[in-house]
């Protein structure tokens, strides 16, 4: 036994005088020659260092200075400005490399290093790197200040090496970038634990804009919560940027990622994009699930202000917008804009299928309406099938439709109407309320009206056309109406009474091959089925009579010879009044025109005047082609002309002064 004791005591002797001389050479300029000789001799890397600090009283603390690790010599060494350590007393009882603390400052790692390094296994409680510089395929960070406790290193697993740590982080980056995102000025603090990621705090510069807020994050579940976000000044103007965004957004819906936004806030920001822009604009959003669409939010709201922007090259100012999002409704608050030379505010809800407004208030707008405005709007109304408005309120509009395959334009429109009920499907309908308009002036394919007034109202699907005034420069038309809209078929009547109407409606509004002036007086009773032709054809009852007043046509029977010619007559020009001075007087015969189940017939028709003989008749059977026949016999001084229309096909024969057929 007293050997052994003897053996032991030598060994503890001998361990102290090593751990003496190696103290004593840490104090020493050998210092960095002892360290890269025992790393060198007890590892397969290379280490190489200008020197070391250390003193005993910090026994467990050592500093490197400008150590290089060269993993072998096919890549750049990893090396850094300085590192220190504190070394942990469990190390020496664990045989492990456990650190209190690990700080490096400054280091330099080869991308290729980030994956093919196999270092031993590490711990410390407290891993601080500063002026870090790295890039990888995802993540870049540039000046980078990171903090990890319990950082625990271990070779051979997927997680990056950022990642293989729990408890709190920080990190201060001058610029950073991950994925297609760049960012500046980058601050993060937060804390890690088995897929449970919780920034307390975190700001960075994006776009000019100030950026912050705090959020949790699944990444095994799934799931985001944004308690807080606020962006101030944001200027975004790149569309390449917002396509990016939109793919990102469709990729972590298809991976079924969940966010729910607590409150998010855009201050004082602007966008100018190809569809859309928007200046110093200014939004709040509170409690957004997505990617559930709005009907599907639980109790989510939305405010949003802006000075000015445009949407496809419409410009407006002053847009507010307070919207609150509950299940299969969405509750407008208040939504106005000034906008088209006027100002327009809404009120009411919308639900799947319906629009439901308290009331719809446009003042003073100047409207210039696309060709295909028809196609636009009944796209925008596509989703509801019913639109309700309680307080309808329509001043001082202007509608311009220049571009329409009929032209016209209302000046000086005003409506108004009271809970109105209208459905969009099958077709587009009044089904319930009140509604009455008139204007200053209006034109429709060229034909002026002065003064016009339409009031109708409809009760639970029974259409009324109460009155309908259209006031010509010398005549007037006036009609009313019903129709059924409940009723299978559509069942319809109208009543229509002209006074002193301009000829010139004939061509314009019925392309009625008709080039002459004049005024007409008319009645009319008619009633049928309208849900189709088919319908129509077989239902339309009623008699048409006309009288023709001051009828001449210009230079003569040769404006009438060449207009029925002519397979088209929408261009026939009406006759001006210079040259209405120096036309020739027509007497034309009353003109009646029944329909009994939707065979019609026209009473023969004649036109008198000098060197001028026409006579007009027929037959046309709306259900039956072999029924249709019209027929034109024109004698226009040395002329002959014949037109007929038959089973939908014009002919036209005839002869010319010099007896050559037409």
């Amino acid at each position: 036994m007293r050997i052994i004791g003897k053996i032991i005591a030598t060994l503890a002797v001998l361990a102290a005088l090593g751990a003496t001389i190696i103290l004593t050479l840490l104090h020493t300029q050998y210092a960095a020659t002892m360290i890269r000789q025992a790393v060198n001799q007890l590892t397969p890397h290379t280490l190489d260092l200008a020197d070391v600090r250390y003193h005993i009283r910090e026994p467990w603390h050592l500093t490197l200075l400008s150590p290089s690790l060269s993993i072998n010599g096919s890549q750049p060494p990893i090396s850094a400005d300085r590192i220190s350590l504190w070394l942990n007393t469990e190390s020496l009882t664990q045989l492990q490399w456990r650190f209190d603390s690990l700080l490096i400052d400054s280091p330099v790692v080869p991308p290729q290093a980030l994956t093919n390094t196999k270092l031993p296994e590490l711990y410390s409680h407290r891993l601080a790197i500063s002026r870090l510089n790295v890039s990888t395929n995802t993540v870049a960070l540039g000046q980078a200040e990171l903090q990890l406790d319990n950082w625990h290193y271990r070779p051979g697993t997927t997680t990056p090496w950022w990642q293989q740590f729990r408890g709190s982080f920080q990190l201060a980056a001058d610029s950073a970038q991950w994925q297609q995102w760049e960012t500046q000025q980058l601050l993060l603090d937060g804390h890690y634990d088995d897929s449970q990621w919780t920034l307390n705090g975190f700001s960075f510069d994006w776009q000019h804009a100030s950026v912050n807020g705090q959020l949790d994050l699944d990444s095994d579940n799934k799931t985001l919560a944004i308690h807080q976000l606020s962006l101030s000044g944001l200027q975004l103007q790149d569309s390449g940027l917002m396509q990016i965004i939109q793919h990102q957004l469709e990729n972590w819906a298809s991976e079924q990622w969940q966010a729910t936004l607590k409150r998010v806030d855009i201050l004082d920001s602007s966008i100018e994009l190809p569809a859309v822009s928007l200046n110093h604009a200014n939004l709040s959003l509170t409690g957004w699930q997505w990617p559930r669409t709005a009907y599907l939010q639980q109790d989510a709201w939305l405010s949003f202000n802006a000075e000015s922007g445009s949407w496809q090259q419409q410009l407006f100012t002053d847009p507010l917008l307070d919207v609150n999002f509950r299940p299969h409704e969405v509750i407008i608050n208040g939504a106005s804009v000034n906008a088209l030379e006027g100002y327009w505010r809404v009120e009411g809800k919308a639900s799947p299928g319906a629009l439901q407004l308290d009331n719809f208030t446009s003042k003073g707008i100047k409207w210039f309406l696309p060709a295909d405005w028809a196609n636009l709007l009944s796209l925008a109304l596509s989703p509801f099938k019913q639109i309700s408005i309680q307080s309808l309120d329509i001043g001082y509009a202007q509608l311009t439709a220049a571009d329409s395959e009929i032209p016209w334009y209302i000046n000086g429109l005003n409506a108004s109407g009271k809970n109105i009920e209208l459905r969009t499907q099958p077709y587009f309908s009044l089904w319930q309320g009140n509604v009455a308009a008139t204007a200053r002036q209006a034109s429709l394919n060229t034909v002026d009206l002065f003064e016009p007034l339409v009031e109708m109202s409809s009760d639970n699907g029974q259409w009324q056309l109460e009155q309908a005034f259209l006031p010509f420069k010398d005549g007037l038309l006036e009609a009313t109406g019903q129709i059924d809209l409940g009723q299978e078929g559509l069942p319809w009547q109208v009543a229509l009474q002209g006074d002193s109407l301009p000829a010139h409606i004939l061509p314009r509004w019925l392309s009625v091959p008709w080039p002459a002036s004049g005024h007409i007086d008319m009645t009319a009773a008619l009633q049928g089925l309208g849900q189709n032709y088919a319908s129509l054809s077989h239902s339309l009852n009623g008699e048409l009579r006309a009288a023709f007043r001051d009828s001449a046509v210009e230079l003569g029977g040769e404006v009438l010879f060449n207009a029925w010619q002519q397979a088209s007559s929408s261009d026939i020009p009406a006759a001006t009044k210079a040259e209405v001075d120096k036309a020739t007087p027509l007497a034309i015969t009353p003109l009646k025109i029944t329909s009994d189940r939707g065979r019609m017939t026209i009473s023969p028709l004649s036109i008198t005047g000098k060197e001028i003989d026409v006579l007009f008749k027929g037959q046309w059977d709306l259900a039956t082609p072999s029924g249709q026949q019209l027929e034109l016999e024109a004698k226009i001084g040395c002329q002959r002309l014949t037109k007929r229309w038959q089973e939908g096909q014009q002919t036209v024969s005839g002869s010319l002064c010099d007896g050559s057929s037409i």
